[in-house]
């Protein structure tokens, strides 16, 4: 059975290089494009709870601003421990709209 897609957001609103926090439906989730893909993390860190929007992203990861640390975008692996990681969502673009899968995990 496919799982439902929520409207989170235009496409537009996500350019290159852009993050976008949001709750949904309970849920912190960060939206960044990086390098022409879209992602869709947990916006919490979960060494102390920081939101990882406030961080960056670089070569592929989102950094947390507070204590540095980096999870890939494209799994949501830490990477001093790739055993931990940050849920992520499935993603879709349609007519600049952006839908989200907020049950089970993407990749």
């Amino acid at each position: 059975m496919k799982q439902p897609e929520i409207k989170v957001a235009r496409s537009s609103d996500i350019k290159e290089g852009k993050k976008l926090a949001l709750t949904v439906n309970g849920k912190k989730i960060v939206l960044i494009r990086h390098r022409g893909n879209l992602f869709v993390l947990s916006n919490v860190c979960p060494h102390q709870g920081a939101p990882l929007s406030d961080g960056v992203t670089d070569n592929g990861h989102i950094v947390c601003k507070y204590h540095g640390w980096r999870f890939r975008l494209q799994d949501g692996s830490f990477s001093g421990n790739p055993n931990l990681k940050i849920a992520t969502y499935a993603v879709s673009e349609r007519e600049d709209c952006v839908y989200v899968c907020l049950q089970g995990k993407a990749r």
